[in-house]
């Protein structure tokens, strides 16, 4: 067995009031490309794509009847470089919540709050692993 973890591609589907919002936040504020997208009949985004560095979300309205929107979310994206990318978003003004900083599990990393409220993590390992004295790891 490898100590190397498999690599996967995981895709989020988010449940938002509006798809147009969150499309232009992550364009506009996060750097963030839009892939595909699907208008509804009132002329409102139902669904879109975003990509950014391989990694991709999904956007879209509530599907049942009653419009619920589901809870909390935290996203967490790999970027190449943290610092780069966060001085980046910076210089745009948007509001981060976390600056950067590496962790004990070895990831360098910082968030900001998307318009619904969902916090989003940009990473990247940057050190081995050093559990807090008291922390047992299985």
């Amino acid at each position: 067995m490898s100590d190397k973890p498999a690599s996967a591609a995981v895709i989020p589907l988010r449940f938002v009031e509006s798809v147009d919002t969150m499309r232009e936040f992550y364009l506009q504020q996060l750097g963030f490309d839009h892939l595909m997208g699907m208008v509804g009949k009132d002329g409102q985004l139902d669904f879109a794509i975003v990509q950014r560095a391989g990694a991709m979300l999904m956007l879209s309205r509530p599907q049942d009847a009653a419009g619920t929107l589901t809870g909390h979310m935290e996203l967490f994206i790999e970027v190449d470089d943290v610092d780069a990318y966060h001085e980046q978003l910076s210089k745009t003004g948007l509001a981060i919540v976390q600056p950067p900083q590496t962790q004990w599990w070895g990831d360098r990393n910082f968030s900001v709050v998307d318009p619904a409220g969902h916090t989003l993590w940009f990473w990247k390992t940057v050190a081995e692993m050093q559990p807090p004295p008291g922390v047992t790891m299985i």
